[in-house]
């Protein structure tokens, strides 16, 4: 157990899981198949991952470490740090670190054996450990799907999500099962007891449209960066039958880390679509948690393509390139609508 007490940060921790969840779990589609790729991958992606003031030495360190490939360099530090104070939650986050690191490097036993000391030192939910424990899930849903096959590593992920309760790791958990199952399956129903905007519609009722789903979070800076190509796209394809629908949810702390009222964050997500998302003002956008859930959108942008007939076609929990999601759209498009 831990070897040292912590003081659990409420405020903002649904933040943190989202910004520094790992990317290193690039969905199937672009992933780079060589393996001599592989490290290079794992640089680009760790290049995207913010940096927060909430994140100690430690973690910084081991991430850069791993930019560069260099998992070695990532264990001394670790080693070094527990062997001078412990085991603590800064310690476990940066094993979550090496973990997917391992995992992504192509050293499924050294990846293994993070998972087993991650498990060993959190045996349950608790405040400050949440990150640490979400990567030994996913990292051992990789690991089942590797060596087990895909049954077994989505049986197990559904027995984790069955035990989970936090919100957050809920949600990254259901990442790692849609990534897996979702393609080919009819989309989840959308929660629209709460918008803001135009009043959102069941996805059933679109009447034989497309859906693209842009699933964010107020805060996100690579969501709003995403802006410009989702407007182009919802301007090209909108007349031929797309539907765009946005959604998120109450995260709790406001704009400066305080805690902020359901009105005041709806009233937040409204301003900050309105500046940061020009053109897409007629697009409604759904607020609700378990929206976010089902659609596994611990990282955001998440995105869903939604044919004619309500199945999923294309998900995606990271950035998408614009001409990627073009074809993907061309693709439903050339359908035939339902009745033809």
């Amino acid at each position: 157990m831990l070897g040292l007490p912590y003081a659990a940060k409420e405020a903002g921790v649904d933040r943190r899981a989202a910004a520094q969840e790992d990317l290193l779990s690039l969905p199937r589609h672009g992933m780079a198949r060589r393996s001599s790729l592989i490290p290079l991958a794992v640089a680009f992606v760790v290049s995207l991952w913010p940096v927060t003031a909430s994140a100690g030495d430690l973690v910084r360190g081991v991430r850069g470490k791993l930019s560069a490939g260099d998992l070695s360099s990532g264990q001394a530090a670790v080693e070094a740090y527990r062997a001078k104070s412990g085991v603590d939650p800064e310690y476990l986050d940066a094993v979550g670190w090496l973990a997917r690191g391992a995992q992504m490097l192509g050293r499924p036993d050294l990846a293994s054996s993070y998972v087993v000391e991650l498990r060993r030192e959190i045996r349950e939910e608790r405040p400050g450990l949440l990150l640490p424990l979400g990567a030994a899930i996913e990292v051992e849903g990789k690991l089942r799907l590797a060596g087990e096959g895909r049954g077994a590593a989505i049986r197990f992920l559904e027995a984790e999500l069955g035990r989970a309760k936090d919100t957050a790791l809920r949600s990254r958990i259901r990442k790692s099962l849609n990534v897996l199952t979702l393609e080919g399956e009819p989309a989840p129903a959308l929660g629209l007891s709460d918008h803001v905007g135009p009043a959102p519609r069941p996805l059933a009722e679109l009447k034989g449209r497309p859906a693209l789903l842009f699933l964010f979070a107020q805060w996100c800076g690579d969501c709003k960066a995403e802006a410009p190509a989702l407007a182009r796209l919802a301007s090209t394809y909108g007349s031929r039958g797309l539907s765009v629908i946005a959604a998120t949810r109450l995260y709790g702390p406001g704009s400066d880390g305080t805690p902020a009222t359901p009105a005041e964050e709806k009233e937040g997500i409204g301003r900050t679509w309105r500046e940061s998302y020009p053109g897409l003002e007629a697009v409604p956008i759904v607020v609700d948690t378990e929206t976010m859930v089902r659609y596994g959108a611990s990282a955001t942008p998440t995105y869903a393509l939604v044919d004619r007939k309500g199945i999923v076609r294309f998900y995606a929990p990271t950035r998408v390139a614009e001409s990627e999601l073009a074809r993907r759209i061309e693709d439903v498009l050339s359908e035939a609508p339902q009745g033809e």
